[in-house]
């Protein structure tokens, strides 16, 4: 290994081991803390890190763990326990919230991948925030894990839907790509098929993928090798790899109920270091002096309002199921920041070359400012316990 992939293997090291301790001292999520520390060392920063083949591959990799755990944080027992008034409300919402994004950009003469931008939903920081307040068990936590849960498939969907539609255009080679993205699905469903028949018929077999003590780890193995396979899957498709991944997660999650302990492994060595190490390499990628330009400013303070807007208005259908109006505000607030989505989607829109850099760097910021502004402002506008 040559000394500059050494050191900047060091620096990578170093920021996923103590970004994590000094974010946890200053209240702010640990991912914007990691991104944060990739824009101080990068070429634009104070120019200490140097790009190599192998730090984008474990910069992809944990793109590609990312959106496996996303899959697995789905959980179906909370859909099935909302019966089928409440799955159909939450389903109206969700995609409330993307009509009302196309509808804002259409109006606004904006490129039409903004929709992706304004109504991207996550469970990722929502998670965290419930857990915080403890509220994950109550109605409004539900409502929150079941939207978050609806809203980040769709994002991942329109997203893969929208690089097939870049990389094809429109026609035939656009038809054929969407028919490549139903084959996932069909591979999944068959997958899914022969997985509930066997752990029907052979529990006892079954049991050791979701058993906390295992010599062997086969549910950590079983994880790893569901995820490459739909990565390879998709790949092979020629459709976007995180779609995979994300099938994956969302798989082992229907299949195996019980999954807290495969979630808590899988997460351990997720956000202990590939993940991280991902949101690093996004921070070395973003161009700072595009902080400085006055269209870089109006879309970020655009992003921020608009996007919160058609995130939270929908959620007013949850009256419906009981909610409070501060509630609602809630549910609107912390749905708004999908911060390990909005870079995914910064990520695939720059690949593609449907936004620039500026707009790739303003979709980050937005992330960033957005992982801190609005956890907070759930923290105080929750009804406590």
């Amino acid at each position: 290994m040559e000394a500059y992939h050494a050191t900047t293997l060091l620096l990578l090291a170093a920021g996923a081991f103590f970004i994590p301790l000094l974010s946890e001292r200053v209240h702010v999520p640990a991912a914007v803390g990691e991104i944060l520390y990739g824009i101080l060392i990068a070429e634009h920063g104070l120019g200490l890190i140097a790009e190599s083949q192998f730090t984008h591959f474990l910069g992809d990799f944990g793109f590609a763990f990312l959106m496996f755990l996303a899959g697995l944080e789905i959980d179906f027992v909370d859909l099935e326990r909302l019966g089928r008034k409440g799955l159909s409300l939450v389903g109206i919402a969700a995609a409330s919230v993307f009509l009302l994004s196309f509808g804002l950009v259409s109006i606004m003469s904006l490129p039409i991948f903004y929709v992706l931008v304004l109504s991207a939903m996550s469970l990722g920081l929502a998670l965290v925030a419930l857990r915080d307040t403890e509220l994950g068990a109550t109605r409004l936590g539900q409502s929150i894990l079941v939207a978050g849960s609806f809203g980040e498939f769709l994002t991942i969907v329109l997203l893969t839907v929208t690089d097939l539609s870049a990389l094809h255009g429109t026609g035939l080679d656009l038809a054929l790509g969407l028919v490549k993205l139903g084959l996932v699905f069909v591979v999944a469903y068959i997958l899914l098929v022969v997985l509930r028949t066997l752990v029907w018929w052979h529990p006892k077999s079954f049991e050791r993928i979701v058993r906390s003590q295992d010599s062997s780890e086969i549910g950590i193995r079983a994880s790893f090798a569901m995820m490459l396979a739909f990565i390879a899957v998709a790949a092979l498709l020629g459709v976007e790899a995180i779609l995979g991944a994300f099938v994956a997660g969302a798989l082992m999650s229907f299949v195996f109920r019980e999954k807290e302990v495969i979630e808590e492994k899988m997460s351990a060595f997720g956000f202990g270091f590939f993940v991280p190490i991902f949101f690093i390499e996004v921070g070395t990628r973003f161009d700072f002096s595009t902080v400085f330009q006055q269209e870089f400013v109006a879309l970020l303070a655009f992003f921020l309002v608009a996007g919160f807007v058609v995130r939270a208005a929908p959620m007013l259908l949850f009256r419906f199921l009981g909610l409070s109006f501060r509630e609602i505000l809630s549910t609107g607030i912390i749905l708004s920041a999908p911060l390990t989505l909005l870079i995914a989607i910064s990520q695939v829109g720059l690949h593609t070359g449907l936004i620039d850099s500026t707009a790739s760097a303003t979709i980050v910021l937005y992330a960033v400012v957005g992982g801190i502004l609005f956890p907070v402002l759930f923290r105080r506008v929750a009804p406590r316990r």
